[in-house]
């Protein structure tokens, strides 16, 4: 139930002392209204919906098709490039580990991220952020609850002594049932519950809006996951030091516009080709009056030898198409992105020009692999506290080699790490195999050599079979190996 805000005092409610719920409530819900509308932008340019090329003033209803089809999505294949290169293999803790390695893989794979952490990596690389909420599931208590949140819906404050500790969070969304706004305040001290006391949100963030829900907890309050800890974790993507980053393409927003508005107008051009220009020089006619009507098949008379036509000059599109390249040269060089993804241009290109053109996105792959790793290893420590384990305060994220390698080169270098000293299981690391598939292929290795083990030094036969030319030994065969020799003394005592 939602007690209305006329029938409670507001400072019960949401008290505005700094700090409080309700101050935190109204303060990062502000934040995070103010960065919807660029994150809906760059989520816009993301998906190629990027803002219609503007053409010429007279012709923007007859060319709007052409303004559509202009819209070329480069700025997606630059947030391609990073993503296909972030893939988490799996966790590796200190020396003796081992057994939370395989708690860790576990505790992802119940929370689907090897599918899901893909969402969490694109939303940040395009929307400068995103979120990873980690809690206790009711219907599994042995296993923590970990979310990939939209960063449209979750904001955060930062420590300003620590900037990797969050200091409080929010979550918002419109349920969909009812039509109503909810909140959830996280603090360290406990989670609190919220939610809008009308429909309007023409003033979304106004404290007279909002209510405790007491539908929620006791009184809209709930203890905290983690005792002294906020459950929210933030993935930022090219982080400054005022705690915001900046989404992959966000700066190159602009020369996307260019290349679509060179798109429009050399589509427009092509399209006045093909019905090219023509003036009608002669005595003065209405323009109903004209008897032309363009067609493959049809052929102009004039009756009149006053009546002269002249064409317009060809135009040439070579331009054109230059300034297209030469602004995705531009993007390129300044995403670091290879020109060959953007361009499609692999001509006799050599594997080391190759590599070398891919330099600089190997690199920036690798640093968005730092600092997206460090958040993870947030995330495992907090499910790790959930379950009442050691916290995993040494934790190391396994990323996937974001340089393309032949099978053929790693295992060479596998081999030639092995003659220095490097252990079997970190060489299996190095040729990316996942923690589980390493564990497996242990164990099918411990099993080979104790097969190869036993067919070289099988287990002497009995003398009962060697008697009988190597058949089982039968039963009296067994009773007379146990018998003792003639005599009735025992073998080695006495008998000269």
């Amino acid at each position: 139930m939602t007690v209305e805000l006329e029938s409670r005092p507001e400072s019960t409610i949401l008290d505005q002392t700094p700090e409080s719920p309700g101050w935190w409530l109204i303060r990062l819900g502000r934040r995070l209204q103010a960065d919807r509308e660029q994150m809906d932008k760059l989520d816009g340019y993301d998906r190629g919906d990027h803002p219609l090329p503007t053409g010429h003033r007279r012709a923007a209803e007859s060319y709007r098709r052409f303004q559509e089809q202009a819209r070329s999505n480069f700025t997606g294949l630059v947030v391609e490039a990073v993503l296909e290169r972030l893939r988490v293999l799996g966790f590796r803790q200190g020396a003796d580990g081992q057994g939370a390695d395989s708690e860790a893989a576990r505790i992802w794979q119940a929370n689907s991220l090897d599918a899901d952490s893909g969402l969490l990596h694109r939303a940040a690389l395009v929307m400068r952020r995103s979120y990873a909420i980690v809690g206790r599931d009711p219907q599994k208590p042995e296993t923590p609850l970990i979310t990939i949140e939209d960063p449209r819906e979750v904001i955060h404050a930062r420590d300003p002594l620590r900037r990797r500790r969050v200091r409080a969070a929010l979550k918002w969304w419109c349920d969909e049932f009812d039509g109503y706004d909810r909140a959830v305040v996280y603090l360290p001290t406990g989670v609190h519950y919220f939610r809008a006391t009308s429909k309007d949100a023409s003033n979304r963030w106004s404290a007279n809006r909002w209510g405790i829900d007491e539908s929620e907890g006791q009184d809209g309050y709930a203890a905290a996951p983690i005792d002294g800890l906020v459950p929210v974790v933030p993935f930022i993507n090219r982080p400054h030091l005022d705690g915001y980053g900046v989404g992959e393409f966000e700066d190159v927003c602009d020369i996307q516009d260019r290349i679509n508005n060179t798109t429009l107008h050399r589509m427009i051009v092509a399209a006045m080709q093909a019905f090219r220009q023509r003036v009608l020089t002669g005595p003065e006619l209405e323009r109903e009056d004209l008897p032309f009507d363009p067609g493959a098949d049809l052929l102009w008379v004039l009756d009149s030898p006053e009546f002269k036509i002249e064409e317009l000059g060809q135009a040439d599109l070579g331009p054109l198409l230059k300034a297209a390249e030469a602004d995705v040269r531009d993007l390129a060089a300044i995403t670091r992105t290879p020109p060959h993804y953007l361009l499609g241009e692999i001509v006799n290109a050599s594997g080391d020009a190759l590599k070398a053109a891919e330099t600089g996105l190997v690199s920036k792959a690798l640093e968005r692999q730092r600092q997206f790793g460090e958040s993870w290893e947030q995330v495992l420590d907090l499910a790790f506290r959930i379950t009442g384990r050691e916290a995993a305060v040494d934790s190391e994220t396994i990323w996937k080699d974001p340089e393309s390698r032949s099978m053929a080169e790693l295992a060479d270098a596998a081999l030639k790490r092995k003659q220095v000293g490097v252990p079997w299981r970190q060489n299996m690391e190095d040729l990316n195999y996942t923690p589980a598939q390493i564990e497996r292929m242990e164990a099918d290795r411990a099993t080979e050599m104790f097969q190869a083990h036993m067919a070289a030094n099988p287990p002497p036969p009995t003398a009962g079979a060697q008697n009988r030319g190597g058949l089982p030994p039968t039963e009296e065969d067994e009773n007379a190996a146990a018998a003792p020799p003639a005599g009735g003394q025992e073998p080695g005592v006495g008998g000269g």
